[in-house]
């Protein structure tokens, strides 16, 4: 890989992960229970969440969607398995105990060292004091053990509101002691670096804009594989960037997505001229000049 390939990666690198995320921005996994109402009414609550108006902003996040390409591609990992990405990536992870498979996440999360205290449950007041393994096992352990929060609140639709209520105010204690990892080993602060990589080089081999993450990283190579591989998959399944031979190209809706997601007027300039400036360069240094004649620079 060309020396000014990662120059101009550096450069975007610097952009996106030197102080540009808002104090008042919040990261939320929302866990919950798969079949068809419980979805339904899961992205009710997340849709609650994202709604609130205040001067934070939420932003909510299903861990199986972000990483669907990795439990069931060709990895064939599972959600559990990547606890730790989940543990590191947000601010805190909220899980609507409605199922047997919320149990499960729930006693193994619990066990956690890292995510045992960014956990915010809600819970069927209904089940508050049964004497059940999940109140008298992992219920009360992180009541007891741990800083995480537990609510009791119907799980219907009359009680969106109060339940996105909650995990917000949650979620804002538990980020003053569980700060997430703002590295190239998290999905979510990698996002837009990946998207303006695919924006400035278009096109640019799947292979090249992994490698440039390895490069630029000095945390361990397969967690920066597995969060730029998440990162290409998300950006894929939203229609951010189109994948035709191993290539990614960023679509209309992707770079609308890297400019116009800016909250200000003036900082929707600052990105626009800044990516502007590296594309140019880009056009200059790679494919006008000796660089990109016989595609070398990847």
């Amino acid at each position: 890989m060309h020396s000014s390939v990662l120059s101009i990666a550096r450069q975007l690198e610097k952009y996106f992960f030197d102080g540009k995320r808002s104090p008042t921005e919040y990261f939320l996994f929302l866990c919950g229970g798969n079949s068809p109402s419980q979805s339904n009414f899961r992205r009710e609550v997340g849709t609650g969440i994202n709604s609130i108006r205040s001067r934070y902003r939420y932003i909510t996040y299903y861990p199986e969607e972000m990483f669907v390409e990795l439990i069931l591609g060709h990895q064939k990992k599972d959600l559990l398995s990547l606890e730790n990405m989940l543990a590191e990536s947000a601010h805190a992870v909220a899980i609507l105990i409605d199922s047997p498979g919320t149990f499960t996440e729930l006693g193994a999360f619990a066990n956690h060292e890292k995510l045992q205290d960014k956990l915010i449950l809600v819970i069927e007041p209904k089940y508050k004091k049964v004497k059940s393994f999940i109140n008298l096992g992992p219920v009360r352990y992180l009541k007891k053990r741990s800083q995480s929060k537990i609510h009791y609140i119907p799980l219907d639709i009359q009680h969106i509101k109060p339940i996105a209520s909650a995990i917000t105010e949650s979620c804002r204690d538990i980020a003053k002691h569980s700060a997430p990892v703002e590295d190239l080993t998290n999905p979510i602060f990698a996002y837009n670096f990946y998207l303006s990589l695919i924006h400035v080089f278009d096109p640019i081999p799947k292979d090249a804009l992994i490698s440039i993450g390895t490069k630029l990283s000095n945390c361990a190579e397969d967690a920066v594989i597995v969060a730029a591989e998440t990162v290409v998959n998300t950006l894929i399944n939203e229609g951010n960037v189109s994948c035709v031979s191993n290539t990614l190209s960023c679509t209309k809706k992707g770079s609308e997505r890297l400019i116009y997601s800016n909250p200000t007027k003036n900082s929707l300039q600052i990105i626009r001229k800044f990516l502007t400036n590296i594309r140019y360069q880009v056009l200059n240094e790679l494919y006008r000049g000796k660089i990109g004649i016989k595609g070398g620079a990847f």
